[in-house]
């Protein structure tokens, strides 16, 4: 029975037989922990069905997660990267389907993996509990059900231990622009921006008033409106600095 470490709290899966147990370490790789090592308080049990899929096992891992910790930590449908010496991590929220896992590939060949898809952040010291998950990639013909390959199977670097929000961005992806469109937003339009892609954000104290502190702390948040991933990775040096 693996246990799966992520956003600062453990699960337990029972794969079943349809699911290949080294097929599933090889993804889960960098999440993947020990009974040694404690347990959560309450144990999660995930029944697959029987027709299950990497895809859904990892659907149903993030969506226990995410319950586990509502109103403990603000959570972002986001993917996100850091520094992997400093820290400094940056991370960018838009709906499924937007480019957050091809641009998190890209970054991740440079930068700190953290997560593809739900950023967990600590309110106040706006520290990231990262949640270092396969990555959903399509398969090369098209259609479904995704492939989930770990962070290690495609080379990504390793995240810093103490990874913290220095920037935060909305994309948008807008065909055949030229080049990406960086656009600061006001404090209104980037949290009118953000509560679509939270998670339980009604479970935390004071959640609009928590996303004006954010936003307040960070500088502002951004706009990136884009057509090729490639256009932002010049936004993401900038906040994340030089590596080696």
């Amino acid at each position: 029975m693996p246990y799966i470490r992520a956003l600062g709290t453990w699960v337990n899966v029972i794969l079943g037989d349809a699911i290949d147990p080294d097929e599933f370490a090889r993804a889960w790789s960098r999440c993947l922990t020990g009974p040694t090592d404690g347990p959560p308080a309450r144990s999660s049990v995930f029944n697959v069905g029987p027709r299950p899929t990497m895809t859904s096992l990892t659907q149903a891992i993030t969506s226990t997660l995410i319950h586990r910790r509502a109103g403990q930590l603000l959570m972002l449908h986001a993917g996100a990267v850091c520094n992997p010496r400093t820290g400094a991590s940056i991370a960018y929220a838009a709906p499924g389907g937007t480019g957050k896992t091809t641009l998190t590939r890209l970054l991740g060949q440079r930068y700190g993996y953290l997560t593809d898809e739900t950023v967990g952040v600590e309110p106040g010291s706006w520290r990231i509990l990262s949640y270092e998950k396969p990555l959903s990639l399509r398969n090369p013909e098209g259609g479904y059900p995704k492939r989930e390959v770990g962070p290690d199977e495609l080379g990504l670097v390793g995240a810093h231990p103490d990874p913290r929000l220095a920037a935060l961005a909305v994309l948008r992806r807008r065909p055949h622009m030229s080049e990406a469109s960086i656009t600061r937003l006001d404090a209104f339009d980037a949290i009118t921006a953000l509560v679509p892609e939270t998670s339980s954000l009604y479970r935390l104290e004071r959640p609009l008033h928590l996303l004006a502190d954010l936003e307040a702390e960070l500088g502002g948040i951004w706009l990136l409106e884009y057509s090729e991933v490639e256009q932002l990775t010049h936004w993401a040096s900038q906040h994340l600095g030089r590596v080696p």
